[in-house]
């Protein structure tokens, strides 16, 4: 249950059922600053196109642990590509790791109504049923500034949770500052994303985007993408300073999830924002736009462009293509020497 958003973005991103004997397509590397990569990479046993099974992750971790003689921040295989295959992310928590301190965790005995929790469990069911048939989970409608999926099922859940959230807001805000239980703040913070849009729910979601929990991180920064990319008039501005500096946290998901924000954030090409990623993260979201999977680093090319000046149209039609990333970077270094 913990998992519901996790699960539903997933589903919106992969095409392809997982394949039942997956590959590694790629092992990708992020907070890698000070190592050798290519010396690394090396020196694995486990390589691109090796079978992955449930036992990959941890062979892998125990390698790294044995070549760098520390623990790797994350090792995460990632489900799925177009063929069903995993892409493994390898985080190091290098010098290039990120300034963000996380908010205390709360220890409040603040919990939900039980009616709400019922309520995401059938959707949480809802979501993997409509998964398994290939019922078109592959795009949502975020003009109304929540998600509504084009499942039937599920897009009635959705509107259910939409109804509970225009009537029990404060609830749903105090539980997601206050309780110490992290499934129901990961609960309370995604229904805040279907409620009433207000400078106040933009704070909430803010703030919940520094939740010790990685779930309520990522239910929080994806309903904030979905404000940025849909058609309502935003009550207050997503402050971006928080996720620019996300780009270079020590987890896979908050640098992805943060990735997706500001590329949204950036389409109207602020100066200051631009500026503001340039100065403080350029380093690393240059390490995701080189990921191998083009549906992962896309975004992270996207916001490279820019910072470079690019032309729009080419941007969007080039940063499916790796190649582009260093097109970027020459734009941006002779932009600088003007």
């Amino acid at each position: 249950m913990s998992t519901f958003v996790s699960r539903l973005v997933a589903s919106l991103l992969s095409v392809a059922a997982c394949a039942a004997q997956p590959t590694i397509r790629a092992i990708d590397f992020f907070a890698y600053a000070d190592v050798d990569i290519d010396g690394l990479r090396n020196n694995l046993t486990i390589r691109p196109g090796d079978p992955w099974t449930s036992e990959t992750d941890q062979l892998l971790r125990s390698e790294l642990e044995e070549l760098l003689g520390r623990s790797p921040s994350e090792v995460t295989a990632v489900c799925c590509d177009e063929d069903g295959n995993r892409i493994v992310y390898i985080g190091l928590a290098g010098s290039s790791g990120s300034r963000i301190r996380l908010n205390p965790q709360p220890t409040g005995f603040l919990e939900l109504d039980a009616d709400l929790v019922i309520l995401y469990d059938r959707f949480d069911e809802a979501v993997r049923q409509a998964v398994s048939r290939g019922d078109g989970l592959v795009s949502e409608d975020r003009s109304l500034g929540y998600p509504l999926s084009h499942d039937a099922e599920v897009r009635g859940l959705q509107q259910r949770i939409r109804e509970y959230a225009l009537s029990n807001s404060s609830l749903l805000f105090a539980v997601s500052r206050k309780s110490s239980n992290a499934l129901h703040r990961g609960i309370a913070i995604d229904a805040i994303g279907y409620g009433l849009h207000s400078a106040d729910q933009i704070a909430a979601l803010t703030h919940s985007a520094l939740d010790p929990d990685p779930t309520v991180r990522n239910n929080a920064i994806r309903a904030l993408s979905v404000l940025a990319s849909s058609q309502v008039e935003l009550q207050a501005p997503i402050p971006y300073a928080v996720f620019v500096d996300l780009l270079a946290y020590g987890l896979r998901q908050d640098r992805s999830k943060s990735v997706a924000l500001l590329s949204d954030l950036t389409e109207g090409r602020d100066p200051s924002l631009l500026e503001a990623i340039f100065q403080r993260a350029l380093a690393p979201l240059v390490e995701c736009a080189r990921w191998s999977w083009s549906g992962h680093a896309y975004d992270a090319r996207i916001i490279l462009g820019r910072i470079g000046g690019l032309d729009e149209g080419i941007v969007l039609a080039e940063a499916w293509n790796s190649a582009f990333v260093d097109v970027a970077l020459d734009s941006i270094q002779r932009s600088r020497a003007q």
